[in-house]
């Protein structure tokens, strides 16, 4: 009889933390289509509009995770608390922090799940689709000085994003004796090793009378040219730990604070279950104090107030040891330290 109970908690905080991740979800969308149609042009119509808000929305869903999982788990909890399912529950011995990890393990599979498939698939996804728009909208054109320029022997190159092994809005200059021989602009090219080929409809501009158009260039890339910091979020965990050796040895300033940054995106993305688990955890116990003061729906609430706290603290923390040159590790785990503290000294006071 207990083991009905407790698999209806289960299966109630998986399927009300879905649902509400799905419908937080589904309201960011609603705001990024509406935003994205500034960006509208012939190419970028409101049909590539709304299949670009489509295919990003399994991504940006990791954002809202925690605050899903949470509000999954309190509304379950809740909702049992009313109908006296936990009254019964405590009467056959079952303690606070037992039913509320029991309840937990649903939302729990969730998270695990879309992280899961995140790194398999969405996160791939997400980058083909604003490599995608950026070409249809020409948001960013050839001429835009915020281009950084590589250089590789006698040629120099610019991009403004490479996914796997395509670039995108790619510029070449290739020189010799300091005289530019020919200039290549493409939308799109593809690297192979230390060679880059470009596409057929490339445009060149020539600059010399024995130039022979060739599609194919000798060109080696540096690493850290392959990264930028606001795409860091979205790399699998596999690339940025390759990323992060990269610069293990590096003593200049410049490397520390991008690895920095680059076990910030780790570190947050590996601990994201166990931020999970202890909100629920610290905010579960609510559950079981006195309903003298507030009701269940206030302590909702709360815990989504404090979920939200929480991660607000997680970056702040972070971001002073970022600063300072600290253990980025120990920045990340510093709020679910302070927060398992509370859980200990809220379940004694059960």
């Amino acid at each position: 009889m207990i083991k009905i109970f407790y698999l209806y908690l289960i299966k109630r905080s998986l399927y009300f933390s879905f649902f509400i991740l799905i419908f937080f979800g589904l309201l960011d969308s609603v705001f990024n289509f509406i935003s994205e149609l500034e960006n509208i042009s012939s190419q970028f119509n409101i049909s590539k509009i709304f299949m670009y808000v489509l295919l990003s929305m399994p991504h940006n869903l990791l954002d809202f995770l925690e605050g899903a999982c949470l509000l999954g788990v309190m509304i379950a909890l809740g909702l049992s608390h009313q109908e006296g399912n936990l009254n019964v529950l405590r009467t056959a011995g079952a303690s606070p922090f037992k039913i509320i990890l029991v309840s937990s393990i649903g939302a729990i599979f969730l998270a695990f799940s879309l992280i899961l498939f995140d790194e398999i698939v969405f996160k791939k996804t997400y980058l083909n689709a604003q490599a995608n728009k950026n070409l249809l909208s020409e948001r960013i054109t050839f001429n835009d000085k915020s281009f950084n320029w590589i250089k590789s022997e006698d040629s120099y190159l610019s991009f403004e994003d490479i996914i796997d092994n395509k670039m995108f809005k790619v510029r070449l200059i290739q020189t010799k004796d300091n005289q530019i021989v020919y200039s290549a602009t493409s939308n799109t090219a593809k690297t192979s090793g230390d060679k880059i080929f470009l596409n057929e409809d490339a445009t060149y501009k020539i600059f010399t009378d024995d130039f022979v158009q060739n599609n194919e260039v000798n060109f080696k890339i540096p690493i850290q040219s392959k990264i930028t910091l606001k795409n860091i979020n979205h790399l699998s965990l596999k690339n940025i730990n390759i990323y992060r050796q990269l610069f293990t040895e590096s003593t200049l300033k410049e490397d520390v604070l991008f690895k920095a940054h680059l076990d910030k995106a780790l570190f947050t993305s590996i601990f994201k279950p166990i931020s999970i688990m202890v909100l629920i955890l610290f905010f579960g116990s609510l559950i079981f104090t006195s309903l003298r003061d507030s009701n269940v729906g206030e302590r909702i609430v709360i815990s989504v107030l404090g979920a939200f706290i929480y991660k607000i603290f997680q970056d702040l923390s972070t971001g002073i040891f970022i600063s300072y040159g600290f253990p980025v590790l120990i920045g990340v785990l510093i709020p679910s330290i302070f927060i398992i503290f509370l859980s200990f000294k809220s379940y004694r006071n059960i």
